[in-house]
């Protein structure tokens, strides 16, 4: 699959023969591909950047529309082709540059609300850390280059860590009601914050939990700090038995609060700065 972003990168014609001759401001390839957590069977990611969103398509003889869908105000396109689904996600070169206002612009030093984000948008924002252009290469990374992508991990941070307490408060009656069943499974979801929270204020912010593994691995990578991996581990693979888990719960809650104390410093000291 490598190949084929290489080929893609090289010969963008072979996919810009899909956009219709649309007016465009930017296309870029992004996705796990891209951030190398991708593997052979793996989508390619498009995505468009123009002055309207297209309401209808073309179907070239060589290549399957599957569908078009609507997610708010952009669209999903899904192409089959040789085999291989490329996904275009159009934007209107409005909404785009509204959003890369707004993460530009976000206050952490604010004690109000911070507006948030949605799915889609975040999503959006991450992959761009990764987008290689496809037309008009200087002014995409001229664009790239003014976007503070440390806002989006902080963000990140921020909004995993608000449902912590919560968390901890509920870990703790299912405790003390011996429900431990319901403890076992949410200290493990509160392991899942803590990191996301930490590995967020140190530039991984991969939305998706399923690439989990894929980011510890990264941020060891660049850290060498092996204990993440390690703990993680332990307590996401630690058998379920009723007679040590009051024990797992504690450890695991432990080691949780460590890392939301790292986080919370992070922010304090970004804030600060």
């Amino acid at each position: 699959m490598a190949i084929i972003v290489e080929n893609i990168l090289e010969n963008p014609e072979d996919i810009l023969k899909y956009l219709n001759n649309q007016e465009v401001f930017h296309v870029y390839l992004a996705g796990s591909l891209m951030e190398g957590f991708g593997n052979d069977r793996s989508d390619i990611d498009v995505y468009v950047i123009c002055e309207n969103i297209p309401q209808q398509f073309k179907s070239n003889k060589d290549n399957v529309v599957e569908s078009l869908l609507w997610d708010g105000e952009n669209l999903v396109r899904n192409i089959v082709c040789n085999g291989i689904r490329y996904d275009f996600e159009y934007w209107t070169r409005e909404d785009f540059h509204k959003l890369i206002d707004r993460l530009n612009n976000i206050d952490f030093k604010t004690e109000g609300y911070i507006s948030r984000f949605s799915d889609s948008e975040f999503d959006l924002l991450h992959r761009l850390k990764f987008g290689k252009a496809l037309v008009d290469e200087e002014a995409f990374n001229k664009l790239h280059q003014s976007i503070l992508f440390e806002n989006l991990g902080f963000y990140q941070a921020i909004t995993a860590s608000e449902k912590f307490t919560s968390y901890v408060e509920d870990i703790q009656g299912a405790t003390l009601s011996k429900d431990y069943g319901s403890a076992f499974f949410m200290v493990r979801r509160l392991l899942e914050l803590a990191v996301t929270s930490y590995l967020a204020v140190h530039g991984e912010t991969n939305p998706n939990i399923k690439w989990m593994y894929r980011k510890i691995v990264c941020y060891q990578e660049r850290t060498g700090d092996k204990e993440l991996l390690e703990k993680y581990l332990h307590f996401q693979t630690y058998p379920f038995d009723e007679t040590t888990i009051n024990l797992f719960v504690k450890e695991a809650m432990r080691f949780s609060q460590t890392l939301n104390i790292k986080t919370q410093n992070a922010l304090r000291n970004n804030q600060l700065s």
